[in-house]
């Protein structure tokens, strides 16, 4: 029965509908709002929550606590980088997740987000998870990244674990939010990004692709990492989709907020944008 379970779930998660769905029941809008309220793990998470191991492993990385929360962020992402090979998604709780990417059995860039997310907290930054995809139905890509906050900077800054990376302006100098880099994207500057580590991604030319003028950015916000090991570690012997799906019908879930892209009118065909229907499609959802 479980054999027939994961099979049908591989199957069922590759199919463009569920990700399409999945949006449509996840998503709100946020545009015209400040974006620095929105999403912070820090808000909805605390250190008494977290598994035993996060705080073993961090024990490891050896931060300076007087250093400026950017510095902070880009030895832990080091520190993951040297230690953890990447593979395939895992889905599997906080504490399952960590112990199989050290063990090198696993680890996409949601992973990495949602490790780091926890790494952040005990070490008091304050932190965001991000994603973005190239289009609401049969996406090319979807992508993780985080955001932390710098006191010395006195602003939000992305960072990519999974990829090794943060972001400078059209200067080259100066680090971007999130925010600051979709939109100087979307204004038609280059790309710039900075490698911090001496990880170096296989296929370095997918960075432009992911973060492009075209790509479509939110925000995951209500994450809530102890409801979510709760549920995944009492059900894992089902699907993660499955998990995920009694989670929405119980309120339990996460949100993707969008700040840039209106996502009512994104999750419409091209031919239909400009047409009545939006209101009508708006209404519905």
């Amino acid at each position: 029965m479980k054999g027939f379970l994961t099979k049908a779930s591989k199957i069922i998660l590759r199919h463009p509908f569920l990700y399409l769905m999945r949006y449509i029941l996840l998503s709100k809008n946020n545009q015209g709002e400040s974006v620095d309220a929105v999403g912070c793990f820090n808000d909805v998470n605390t250190v008494l929550e977290i598994p035993k191991v996060y705080f073993d492993i961090n024990q490891q990385i050896n931060l300076h606590q007087e250093t400026d929360e950017l510095e902070k962020a880009i030895e832990i992402g080091r520190f993951l980088r040297k230690n953890i090979p990447g593979g395939a998604g895992l889905g599997l709780s906080s504490e399952q997740t960590l112990q199989k990417m050290l063990d090198g059995k696993g680890g996409v860039c949601s992973d990495f987000s949602q490790i780091f997310n926890i790494f952040c907290l005990i070490n008091q930054i304050k932190v965001k998870e991000w994603g973005c995809i190239d289009r609401f139905y049969k996406t090319r890509f979807g992508h993780s990244f985080n955001e932390i906050y710098s006191t010395a900077k006195k602003k939000w800054i992305a960072i990519d674990i999974h990829k090794s990376v943060i972001f400078a302006g059209p200067d080259n100098v100066n680090p971007l939010s999130a925010l600051e880099l979709f939109t100087s994207l979307r204004n038609g500057n280059q790309l710039n990004f900075i490698l911090f580590s001496a990880y170096i991604p296989i296929k370095l030319e997918r960075i432009y692709s992911v973060y492009s003028k075209t790509t479509i950015p939110f925000v995951i916000s209500n994450y809530k990492n102890k409801v979510y090991d709760y549920f995944l570690n009492k059900f894992k012997k089902f699907p993660p989709f499955m998990i995920n799906g009694l989670m929405i019908l119980l309120g339990k879930n996460h949100d993707f907020v969008f700040i840039l892209d209106n996502y009512k009118v994104k999750l419409l065909p091209k031919p239909l944008r400009n047409l009545n229907l939006i209101s009508f499609f708006s209404f519905i959802f």
